[in-house]
């Protein structure tokens, strides 16, 4: 009956946080993909050259940078030290993702390498403990899903705090290295930084929602086993 409940209540809190927050993937993607501020920033050199330009000027130029046409998403890896580039030429967000993917790599080391360690443990945990109530090695599997509970809320802390670091402050690292690029002038600068708030507006919403519903998912799968094994 507890684990019926927990999953209701886990559905109802995903409807409704999705009903709060106004999550519409849909139009986040169309603002993504503006075609007048895109033709804007296609002016600007190559996204190694913008990622290289604003590491240098955070001062961390130790950086190692990989770029990947087949990757589909830029992204910073902590335990490397490496920015991964995906092919986004074509898009005027690829400044502001330069900018987010920097920023990580200045942010607090600890907190990063805690992050990338307890994201493993984290995951491990859930996967493994699935299998333990499986093979019935695990019988009490109410007191396992509340230390996933915990854990969980240890996960989103330092997740959240890190996404919605870079993402706030991408914005105005964007805006800066446009300004001193000198390639674009002062109306089409303010133009595409306007772009960028109003994708933040939704986006920083929409990657706070998934993160939280990635837990509600995981919660649902862990009660479902439980009441199934």
């Amino acid at each position: 009956m507890e684990f019926i409940l927990i999953i209701l209540l886990s559905l109802v809190a995903l409807v409704l946080l999705s009903i709060i927050f106004r999550i519409n993937i849909k139009k986040i993607e169309q603002i993504g993909m503006n075609e007048k501020l895109n033709k804007l920033t296609e002016k600007y050199p190559s996204n190694l050259e913008i990622c290289r330009a604003i590491l240098k000027r955070l001062k961390n130029e130790s950086v190692k940078i990989e770029e990947d046409k087949n990757a589909k998403t830029t992204l910073y890896l902590a335990l490397t030290n490496k920015i991964f580039i995906a092919d986004t030429k074509e898009s005027y967000t690829r400044i502001q993702t330069m900018a987010h993917e920097c920023l990580h790599s200045v942010q607090d080391r600890l907190i990063l390498m805690f992050n990338f360690i307890f994201s493993n443990i984290y995951l491990l945990y859930f996967i493994i403990t699935i299998l333990l109530i499986i093979f019935k090695i695990i019988t009490n599997s109410l007191l396992y899903l509340n230390i996933f509970l915990l854990l969980s809320i240890i996960y989103y802390m330092i997740r959240v705090f890190l996404e919605n670091d870079a993402m706030i402050k991408a914005r105005y690292l964007a805006e800066e290295y446009m300004r001193d690029a000198k390639i674009s002038n002062e109306d089409e600068i303010k133009e595409i930084i306007k772009g960028y708030e109003e994708l933040n507006d939704i986006g920083i919403k929409a990657v706070n929602y998934n993160l939280f519903s990635g837990i509600l998912i995981k919660v649902i799968i862990f009660s479902i086993v439980a009441l199934i094994f």
